[in-house]
């Protein structure tokens, strides 16, 4: 288990990592300490997944478009939170605003190191 410590992260100081849609910038991760990880993701779309043992928050800052939770479509603009707990399936497409971006915060609980399988997207 990860040690509950105090974290403090830099946007500007987190490299972008491409990922298939976009980047994401993991700027607390990795089994770090706190309470969650926190991504800054900026993508066009993602496909359907889940995560198995790993909730996620998404905080949408820019962009619009459409988020699946389960079978149901939510609208996604600036200021949306969207609450996905483990295990249920999920994906999400940006609109043509925003340069076909949306840019949003991942906060996923537990934390912990980011290779931890319970962390990773399932089909």
């Amino acid at each position: 288990m990860v040690e509950r410590n105090p974290v403090v992260g830099y946007l500007d100081e987190t490299p972008a990592l491409s990922c298939p849609y976009g980047d994401v910038r993991r700027v607390v991760t990795g089994g770090a300490g706190g309470v969650a990880n926190v991504h800054v993701v900026e993508v066009s779309m993602g496909t359907t997944h889940y995560h198995e043992e790993y909730d996620e928050v998404y905080y949408v800052l820019e962009g619009r478009g459409t988020l699946n939770i389960g079978g149901e479509i939510y609208s996604l603009r600036p200021g949306a939170v969207a609450v996905i707990p483990r295990g249920v399936p999920h994906s999400l497409e940006a609109t043509s605003q925003n340069g076909g971006r949306l840019k949003f915060i991942i906060f996923g609980t537990p934390a912990m190191a980011i290779d931890d399988s319970r962390a990773e997207p399932r089909k």
